[in-house]
């Protein structure tokens, strides 16, 4: 593991509650997003397992949403511009889903800075 690999452990265990400690965080999908809001940008959809009890209710959610927007951003950025027709997205997102057809999500979007994941929208 290298110091930048230790560093996100270090920020991303921070920034979760214990139960979300044990939980591998995988992202599972990526691409453009039409928002109604913010305008296009890009998603990324991460699966928690197991799915920490509390998750979706938990006062530090945000926090964590941002870390998971950070630890993946530098890849996912230039990945879906590359693949994809959007050229300036407006903003990127995290969408943290559980369970199949009828599970539950929770979607933050970011401003983009510097490649990484800036002030919430």
């Amino acid at each position: 593991m290298n110091s930048i690999q230790a560093l996100v452990c270090i920020l991303l265990s921070a920034a979760m509650p214990a139960s979300a400690q044990d939980a591998r965080w995988e992202l599972v999908d990526t691409g453009v997003l039409d928002h109604s809001s913010h305008g296009e940008g890009i998603e990324m959809r991460i699966r928690p397992d197991p799915v920490p009890d509390g998750l979706f209710g938990d006062n530090d959610l945000d926090d964590l949403m941002l870390a998971l927007c950070n630890h993946y951003a530098p890849s996912v950025i230039p990945y879906v511009i590359q693949q994809t027709d959007i050229e300036a997205p407006e903003f990127i997102a995290v969408r943290i889903v559980s369970g199949g057809f009828t599970g539950r999500y929770v979607l933050q979007a970011f401003t983009i800075s510097d490649g990484m994941c800036g002030t919430k929208l």
